[in-house]
């Protein structure tokens, strides 16, 4: 999680994003490295433990395209290090711009987050095109597609409970939650944040089920004007 810090003037160059949103994918790799230096594989090892490909859209490959944009606009530095005779890798540590401009964009993305098009909805306003039995079948796959990224996140929901992170560090405490080693998280003062962080998308994901539910009985109803 993001630590405090003082916050920086900022330069010219990044004026220009005080009021402006950087992608989700640039933003979830300025978040990632306000909490130290890291190598690239290490980047992509966090989003992939933190479940962050769930609510962020950032495969692999975009990772080093994003971290070049970020290298380029001054709010992240990349040093290669020779380690031996191995050959060299490159460290990304997030600059005094990148550190400003960062707080700026988490201010913007919680009170105007944007609201994205969703291409399902294209999907659903074209729906009448399908016989019912299609349409039972494709809104069936999608429920099946929701109820597994619900057990996702129930199952680490789970996991942040107090208590059973207690348990778990007791028992196994390289056991990773989160991203986290169990033992590392139980003394984690941002816990609450990280709890948020699964609580949010299961919830929202959530009511995206029970409307499903809903839309495919009335499907079956014949309260569709379906062929």
């Amino acid at each position: 999680m993001m630590r405090n810090s003082k916050e920086q003037n900022p330069t010219n160059n990044v004026k220009k994003y005080e009021h402006q949103l950087l992608s989700p994918s640039n933003l979830a790799l300025l978040l990632i490295l306000s909490e130290g230096p890291m190598y690239g594989y290490q980047i992509n090892n966090i989003i992939k433990n933190r479940g962050m490909r769930n609510w962020v859209d950032i495969e692999f490959s975009t990772i080093y395209k994003s971290l070049d944009e970020l290298n380029r606009k001054g709010f992240i530095e990349g040093k290669k290090e020779v380690n031996g005779v191995k050959t060299a890798k490159k460290v990304y540590s997030i600059t005094n711009n990148g550190t400003y401009i960062l707080k700026r964009q988490i201010k913007l993305a919680i009170k105007n987050p944007p609201h994205p098009k969703d291409i399902f909805d294209l999907g659903l306003a074209g729906i009448y095109h399908l016989s019912k039995q299609e349409a039972l079948k494709v809104l069936s796959e999608y429920q099946e597609g929701i109820e597994q990224g619900l057990g996702f996140f129930k199952e680490i929901i789970e996991k942040l409970h107090k208590n059973k992170i207690d348990e778990i560090a007791k028992n196994d405490p390289e056991q990773m939650i989160a991203g986290e080693p169990a033992i590392s998280l139980q003394k984690n003062p941002m816990l609450y944040i990280i709890k948020a962080l699964f609580e949010r998308p299961y919830h929202r994901v959530m009511g995206e089920l029970n409307w499903l539910k809903r839309f495919i009985q009335s499907v079956k109803n014949d309260e569709t004007p379906l062929k």
